[in-house]
């Protein structure tokens, strides 16, 4: 019964956040010039011509390089057989919602974990309905770097909390266990500093992340100053 309820309180955020990023994702929100500049600059890194579209910088290059690797798994945009058309156009900025979609729904779920592990389950119950319904999230449904930047941003944050789960296990376990889970902290650890670096190198301004993450790894991470510097 314990594991059916699990279910349903994970199940219920993610369906409703599925619907509200997923459901009509060409008629809702209108089309962005940025979408579009995005997406090119993916076709730009698939046709071999770099991430760097021109001789004007503004973002690093992650959000294209990520996209582009999607696109070419899947086939995007042949594999949709487009012609001149509005339908395939519409078509053409369909899949990369449904993608963004998708992402919102993962991001529910980091939501979800984070929560409840800092609070229960309840709280995150209650954290991932809010997210997944409230109005400004409609953003996440565009072509954004935003949309592709928050999920590297969560999963940063919910590996170094992680990291300090286990610290607090190994606490209660024997010296060999305890170097196994050293190894599993620093895994922990290193995870969420790649994603971090993810998160940045695909808009800058998620290096004010970097504090929240910092203390996160240092928070009860060893009552030795210098092994807390070490680890972080």
């Amino acid at each position: 019964m314990q594991n059916q309820a699990y279910i349903i309180l994970l199940a219920v955020p993610l369906a409703l956040t599925a619907f509200t990023h997923i459901w009509n994702p060409i008629g809702f929100p209108n089309f962005h010039t940025d979408e579009g500049v995005y997406v090119k600059r993916a076709m730009h890194v698939l046709n071999g011509t770099g991430p760097q579209e021109s001789a004007f910088y503004d973002h690093p290059y992650w959000g294209q390089l990520f996209l582009a690797g999607i696109f070419w798994l899947v086939g995007y945009p042949n594999s949709l057989h487009p012609l001149n058309d509005v339908h395939s156009i519409e078509m053409l900025y369909l899949f990369p919602r449904v993608l963004m979609g998708i992402f919102a729904v993962i991001d529910t779920f980091l939501v979800y974990k984070i929560s409840e592990y800092k609070y229960n389950r309840s709280v995150a119950f209650v954290a991932s309905i809010l997210f997944a319904v409230m109005p400004i999230a409609w953003l996440t449904r565009r072509i954004f770097l935003d949309s592709i930047q928050l999920p590297f941003l969560l999963s940063s944050i919910l590996f170094a909390i992680y990291s300090t789960k286990n610290y607090d296990d190994r606490n209660h376990s024997n010296k060999k266990a305890n170097t196994t889970s050293s190894k599993k902290t620093f895994l922990l650890i290193l995870l969420s500093g790649v994603f971090l670096g993810l998160a940045i190198f695909t808009k800058i301004p998620a290096f004010t992340m970097i504090p929240l993450v910092g203390f996160l790894v240092l928070r009860n991470a060893s009552n030795n100053k210098n092994k807390r510097l070490k680890i972080l």
